[in-house]
């Protein structure tokens, strides 16, 4: 999660765990290792994270920046604008 200031609403994550964090300061950073089975390498593997929302420019809340990166190369990111960063790990 990228950012300055504290979130409002909780971040969750899914990913080989799920769960969430919420009283989180930016920027936010979770690092978790996916072990995929044979299958999963086929069809593939979600992950996602669910930004908290920060106030913008005029107070309004809206979603915090996200992205994902696998093997430290960005593959997803939100911008600031969609509330979800997800992508299928193969």
């Amino acid at each position: 999660m990228n950012g300055k200031g504290r979130i409002y609403q909780p971040i969750a994550y899914f990913a080989d765990t799920n769960g969430s964090e919420s009283d989180v300061t930016l920027p936010w950073k979770k690092t978790v290792t996916v072990e995929l089975t044979k299958a999963e390498q086929k069809v593939g593997y979600p992950v996602s994270v669910i930004p908290g929302a920060v106030r913008d420019s005029n107070r309004m809340l809206k979603p915090a920046k996200c992205r994902i990166l696998v093997d430290g190369e960005e593959v997803a990111a939100n911008d600031g604008g969609e509330s979800t960063c997800k992508y299928t790990l193969k």
